[in-house]
């Protein structure tokens, strides 16, 4: 159910029924020359939109307010300082569950975005909340069946960003909207630039960059809708078996509010 389609009468029974509100994250920003700015949003609604159809949940339009520093040099990037974006996805998910979702899932398709949902999802155990959240990225919960799958697909062996899996995947989510001729015919393979550092387990903010100054890894010019059918497929079932297992959860709301009330107590003694 996409929250955007749902008249009042209809929104309010799938509140009721269901109680469970998803998120999908994506970011705007270049991959490559081939694929379109809005890639990982793209990828992760329609994974979700599918996967709703399954395991009944609301899906909210795509989120791209999110981060991508590492990006923001490219044109097309659309990057937002950090208390900004901490700020406005607190805000945006106090007003989801203000219309009645006790549970809100997260569905992360940007990688970048991994870094920020970890610390955002820990900062928000210093206030209560009326509502629960959880956070996945897709790809998550494979089986080893389905992983093995997936890997039997690929001709390439370098995957990371805009690469054949990506690209293969957009395209079948996409169809149409990708442009292979534009891709790089050749194996982008990560420069190592920081290599003197990572040796000394020494870590900088610009080592996406360092290896990736186009933003693009590996060869998409492998990539087919074909292929990313049966990603789409697998990441689908996937993320559905989630969502079953967050709307089934009741670990987290219980100790949610006993966290809660030990904070409220916190040198009282109870």
């Amino acid at each position: 159910m996409r929250w955007e389609y749902l008249v009042p009468r209809d929104f309010k029974r799938a509140v009721e029924e269901h109680g469970l509100c998803i998120v999908p994250t994506g970011s705007l920003e270049r991959h490559g020359e081939h694929l379109p700015f809005g890639c990982d949003m793209i990828i992760t609604h329609t994974i979700a939109c599918r996967a709703a159809e399954i395991e009944p949940a609301v899906v909210f339009p795509p989120y791209f307010m999110m981060q991508v520093h590492e990006a923001a040099c490219f044109t097309g990037t659309v990057n937002f300082p950090q208390a900004f974006a901490i700020e406005a996805l607190s805000l945006l998910l106090k007003s989801i569950a203000s219309n009645g979702f006790k549970k809100i899932l997260i569905v992360n398709g940007h990688g970048g975005n991994r870094h920020m949902l970890d610390y955002f999802a820990m900062s928000r155990l210093d206030e209560p909340t009326d509502y629960i959240l959880y956070y996945t990225n897709i790809g998550e919960g494979l089986t080893s069946e389905e992983r093995a799958r997936i890997n039997s697909l690929w001709e390439t062996d370098v995957m990371g960003h805009a690469c054949e899996m990506e690209t293969s995947l957009f395209m079948a989510c996409c169809p149409g909207k990708a442009k292979l001729e534009y891709a790089p015919q050749n194996t982008v393979e990560p420069l190592r630039r920081f290599k003197h550092l990572w040796e000394h387990g020494v870590h900088n903010a610009l080592w996406w960059y360092a290896d990736y100054p186009e933003n693009v890894v590996g060869n998409a010019s492998y990539a087919s809708e074909e292929k990313g059918k049966v990603v789409l497929d697998i990441y689908v079932a996937a993320l559905a078996r989630a969502i079953k297992a967050v709307k089934e959860d009741k670990e987290a709301p219980r100790l949610q509010a006993e966290f809660t009330h030990r904070m409220k107590n916190k040198g009282t003694g109870e």
